[in-house]
């Protein structure tokens, strides 16, 4: 699985998600001069710098018919503070301007390949993305002011095109939902577990707490879309699909010699997983925006 990242020119994909209320929010650009949406965390240390910054602009754009949306992807599983209830609490204290949504089953975050919290998407009313980066170019910095934000918002409330359309997102990893799926009719559970955990601590990536989940149901097998045992997915998308119906059975992976195998290859798995759980700082071209901060 090779996960797609939006670049500036492409449609921004809709979603409707729940807010802290289970009331449904849906992105609409057509109904707004522009929107912004803002993947964010609540435990993040940039984020948290970069909060009141974001605000602000959708306190200061709202009468411009701006709608800004922050959502919360990363999985609760390791990270509590970005629990459900962590993220009443903030509303509940008045510190969110606008919709605050949980995005539970990381399905916004995939379709917009967002990397990290902060980063920022403004979409026009065309539906199409605009800007894509930081807020600003520091996040240590308040006088910053989420300036290439407010300019690229500028912009497209002028009608231009946005002088600077693209900086590097930068803040803290998004927490990406790691599962080994598995059903007891198959003898591979206990070296997929272990195929698992070798390859991501070759990749560095001890800091990633995998869950280990039974399929017990043809039901549940279909819920989950659940094609055979062992199944690997990272954001509940499986990191090898092949079009396979749900079904309790075990899991064929084609090997690069064409052989079928119980378990991926080896060097597949950690191309695939470096995919999916890159960081900004391992996508080609990043660059730390304090070094652009002064553009």
């Amino acid at each position: 699985m090779t996960r797609s990242r939006l670049t500036v020119g492409d449609p921004a994909p809709v979603f409707a998600l729940p807010d802290t209320e289970g009331t449904t929010v849906r992105l609409a650009p057509q109904q707004h001069a522009a929107s912004v949406v803002v993947f964010t965390a609540n435990g993040c240390p940039f984020a948290r710098a970069w909060h009141d910054r974001i605000q602000q602009v959708a306190k200061d754009y709202a009468s411009r018919d701006v709608a800004v949306v922050q959502m919360v992807s990363n999985d609760e599983t390791d990270h509590p503070d970005d629990s459900l209830a962590a993220m009443r609490e903030r509303v509940a204290a008045g510190e969110l301007a606008g919709p605050f949504l949980r995005d539970a089953h990381q399905w916004a975050a995939q379709a917009y390949g967002a990397t990290a919290t902060p980063e920022v998407f403004v979409i026009d009313r065309a539906g199409v993305v605009r800007y894509h980066g930081a807020p600003d170019g520091d996040h240590d910095d308040p006088t910053q002011d989420a300036h290439w934000l407010r300019d690229a918002l500028d912009d497209v409330l002028a009608g231009r095109e946005v002088a600077h359309p693209a900086t590097s997102p930068a803040g803290c990893s998004i927490k990406w939902r790691v599962e080994l799926l598995w059903w007891d009719g198959c003898p591979s559970h206990d070296d997929a577990a272990e195929l698992l955990r070798r390859t991501l601590a070759g990749l560095g990536r001890d800091d990633v707490q995998v869950v280990e989940r039974q399929v017990t149901s043809r039901g549940e097998a279909q819920r989950l879309g659940f094609p055979g045992s062992p199944t690997f997915q990272v954001g509940r998308h499986d990191l090898f699909p092949d079009g396979a119906p749900p079904a309790l059975t075990c899991r064929l992976y084609r090997r690069p010699d064409g052989r079928g195998a119980p378990l991926p290859d080896t060097d597949d798995l950690a191309a695939r997983l470096r995919a999916a759980l890159a960081r900004p700082w391992d996508l080609p071209g990043w660059v730390d925006p304090r070094r652009a901060k002064g553009r």
